[in-house]
Parts: C-alpha cells; structure tokens; sequence
C-alpha cells in the first residue's frame, strides 16, 4: 500500500532562483512515505504541506476523500468551499469534509501562508452538516500550535529514528486542543479501502504539475512518479479537472508567459526557455496558435491597453 506525503521545503536557494524565474507561486513537493502514520484508534496522517504563496494566485476547485485542516500562518487569502467565500487571516484553521469541492486564493499583497494535514478514517462532528466546513482560531494558542506544526514537519521530512511514534503523538495533541479550541467531536472509523483514492492520486497529480510545469513532464514522468498506468492518470485527471495532465501543464506554463510578458522585461527567448520550452521557436508557434498572436505582439498589446488605462 502506498502512501504519499507532500513534503516541506526550507530551502532558500531554491526559493531565489525561483523568484529569479518569476515562477514562485507554492513551495512545496510531493514525496514517498515508506508507511502511514497512524494515530489515535484508526486514523492515518496521508500528507502535510507548508504553503506560501508570494504573488496572485487563484487556485482550481478540488476535492479530497479524506479530512483536511488548514492552519492559516501568515498573510490574508480567501477559501471557496461550495457556495461559500471565507476570508482568512493569521491563526485562523478551516477543518473541510471529505468530498467537499474547495479552492484556496491570495494576493501579492499580503500573501497567505498554511500548514494542510491530509487525514483519513477521522472525521469531525460539525455543529451544521450540511456545510461540510469548520472556521475558527487558534489565537488562544499562537504560540504553541505553530511549534507542534514545525516538529511535526521536521519529524515527517527527516524521518529519525522512531519518527512516527513522535509523529503520532504530536498529531494526537494537535487534535486534543483543536477540540478544545471548538468543542467539536471527534469521530475515528476505519476504513476497508486499500488504495488511494482517484480523486485523491488526481490532486496529488496536479499540484506536482503546479510545482513543476516548467520540467520536462510527460505521462511517463506521472507513471513511474506516482505508480499508475497512464491509461489511470489521464481518464481519472480528466473526470475531476476536464482536461489532460499534458494539456494542464501547458495551460500553467502558458499562464506564466503572460504574466511574465506582462511584468517583466525578459527577452521572450529567456521566458521561454524559463517555462521549459525545447526552443525559442516551438514556444512561439505554441504561443500564436493559442493566442492568435505573436508574445511580442501580445506585449505590446497589453503595454498600449495599459498605458491607455493610466
């Protein structure tokens, strides 16, 4: 049975040259947990990230098949959780059901950063179920639950000696003052199920693709990455996302040029070959079946609009 994790990065060379690409959008990865981390009667840690976002960012509605727990760190953003807009701040946390269609979005301006936990067989006994989400505050505990966050971070990326039975208690307690904090009920039922959920693999797929749609990713890449067959990957991506994995990739990359040719003076070779493009030509070509026109006919488009604005 595999496991994923997506893991922390505490890596600021990475982070520069990143923002040398004018690419920095999430900092994180996925990688492989050899077993589950299990807590509590029957409940199992799937995955955390740490999150930053550090420009504009408007995330795609997804779901999970599992409980997730938003620890909202940093910055301002908003989350849109079936009809509903939440606007969040620092040590605000959003417990979001199973199933539950949700997306995450921030600005430049203050950029948002959270911890998620993605955990399976536990549930919380909302005072109002038929929204599917909790918001509250850990204010109260400012100055502790972040610490539990980052030891169980470390704990989970470093894998020392008896990594889980520190891990497992340190969710425990996690879970202890969030039930203090909310007065909500815990609930931990197992499940028969041996695989990951599709929607589950489907998520983990795209925000690889996030964080590395200026690789040279191919289907082979997904296969042999997250151990589907291609066949898998493509048909249940589509289900939940209405595209491809491919088509996905090329959407971000293409994302990115505009808003680099938007707000940076690099030379369209350099955006080019910053997107991952095999050359100067292809992404050209690329660029004016899309857009129906050529990247410098498309700047200087948006600079004369821009310029007739102000």
């Amino acid at each position: 049975m595999l496991y994923w994790c997506r893991r922390y990065i505490n890596c600021c060379y990475f982070d520069y040259i990143l923002k040398e690409m004018g690419v920095l959008f999430v900092m994180y990865e996925l990688f492989n947990l050899k077993e589950a981390i299990h807590f509590g009667n029957s409940s199992q840690l799937l995955y955390i990230s740490s999150l930053k976002f550090e420009r504009d960012w408007n995330g795609m509605q997804h779901s999970h098949e599992c409980t997730e727990i938003f620890f909202c760190l940093n910055g301002k953003g908003s989350f849109h959780i079936g009809g509903d807009t939440l606007s969040v701040t620092p040590y605000d946390f959003i417990i979001i059901a199973p199933g539950m269609k949700h997306a995450e979005s921030s600005t430049s301006v203050s950029p948002l950063e959270y911890v998620v936990l993605g955990l399976s067989n536990l549930s919380f006994l909302l005072e109002n179920e038929t929204t599917g989400f909790h918001v509250g505050t850990f204010k109260e505990y400012a100055s502790f639950i972040p610490s539990l966050l980052t030891a169980l971070i470390t704990e989970v990326n470093n894998q020392p000696e008896q990594y889980q039975e520190v891990a497992s208690n340190l969710l425990n307690l996690l879970l202890l003052y969030l039930k203090r904090i909310s007065n909500l009920e815990i609930s931990q039922k197992k499940t028969n199920s041996s695989s990951v959920p599709a929607n589950q693999s489907s998520a983990w797929i795209k925000q690889y693709l996030d964080n590395n749609f200026t690789k040279d990713v191919n289907l082979d890449v997904l296969a042999e990455k997250f151990y589907l067959n291609k066949y898998t990957i493509i048909h249940n991506f589509r289900k939940f996302y209405g595209t491809t994995p491919i088509n996905y990739r090329l959407d971000r990359q293409f994302k990115e040029a505009l808003f680099l040719l938007e707000t940076t003076e690099n030379t369209i070779r350099q955006i080019s070959e910053s997107l991952g493009f095999s050359s100067y030509n292809y992404f050209t070509q690329c660029f004016q079946k899309r857009f129906h026109m050529t990247p410098t006919e498309y700047r200087k488009k948006y600079k004369k609009e821009h310029e007739f604005i102000h």
